[in-house]
């Protein structure tokens, strides 16, 4: 049986569509079915129920789906073991991160490994904190990189990298950006941009003014990403409260505020697949990026 195969199924037994599931493992509509097909005259059975819109397992799929995850595990954990006693740094590895991070923090850290492994495949998916987890679980993923406590992670691990201090955006021109600290107090009267509730950046801005006992500034609008909030600053229609005091640097539509009163931060965290034996690439690309974090 191919194993590249049975990776498509557990795609389309996860997302229950062959075209969400083509989006996940990187190949066309067409070149799913083709290989859940495949499966199905090697197995003499359907996998799947294609009667209804999404798709189910049937009971062979259901079988099948059960012993997906020991055999594709096998398929890794061989590959590690025999890149570990080769001392071998080649292959592939899958990075993700929010957004954000793949905009700001995460290109200079892969630049780095590439210039140091030439020979490893990277690559680099965005997705909100839940979807990383989901991703370093499933197998999608084999490092990933997000704000705050990593929470449930069924098969991986996880450390903190670093704590960012928490910084204010404003437009350039802004009544307070004038270089001069301004207290938390006089945020109270502006009006702020945030994500939806439930992600970290909302969490970020709650709690600011809740644990400072400081009046809540009002919202002017909530948006799907913190870049988008971003792009929105600059735009003059708010201000917001963002990981990291580099965020205006090199950039002359936006300010950061000196803020007393300002003194939160949000964790950095690093996720891991949880192997037995860890191959060396990514042993490589988690010293790096200890090393780039420790050093900014």
């Amino acid at each position: 049986m191919n194993l590249r195969f049975l990776k498509t199924f557990v795609a389309v037994a996860e997302t229950g569509s062959m075209t969400r599931a083509g989006l996940r493992v990187h190949l066309s509509q067409s070149s799913v079915s083709e290989q859940i097909q495949a499966l199905e005259q090697e197995f003499g059975t359907a996998l799947f129920d294609r009667a209804r819109r999404r798709l189910s397992l049937t009971a062979a799929g259901e079988r099948l789906l059960a012993h997906a995850p020991a055999m594709l595990g096998a398929l890794d954990q061989a590959r590690a073991d025999i890149a570990a006693s080769a001392g071998n740094t080649a292959g592939a590895l899958a990075v993700g991160g929010l957004e954000t991070l793949c905009a700001g923090l995460l290109p200079p850290l892969l630049a780095r490994y590439r210039a140091a492994c030439p020979q490893v495949a990277l690559t680099l998916a965005t997705d909100t904190s839940v979807g990383l987890r989901a991703g370093i679980a499933s197998g999608d993923l084999d490092i990933a990189f997000l704000f705050g406590p990593p929470g449930r992670l069924a098969g991986g691990r996880s450390e903190t990298l670093s704590e960012l201090p928490l910084a204010v955006l404003a437009p350039a021109g802004h009544r307070l950006a004038t270089g001069n600290p301004v207290p938390l107090s006089a945020l109270g009267d502006e009006t702020f941009l945030v994500t939806g509730e439930g992600c970290v950046f909302r969490a970020m801005f709650e709690q600011v003014f809740a644990g400072a006992g400081v009046r809540r500034p009002a919202i002017g609008g909530t948006f799907a990403s913190i870049a988008a909030v971003r792009r929105l600053v600059e735009a003059g229609m708010g201000l917001a409260i963002v990981p990291g005091t580099g965020q205006a640097a090199g950039d002359d539509r936006l300010a950061a505020l000196a803020v007393e009163g300002l003194d939160s931060s949000v964790a950095l965290t690093m996720l891991w697949r949880k192997r037995p034996v860890q191959p060396p690439a990514l042993l490589r690309f988690l010293a790096e990026s200890r090393a780039r974090f420790a050093a900014a």
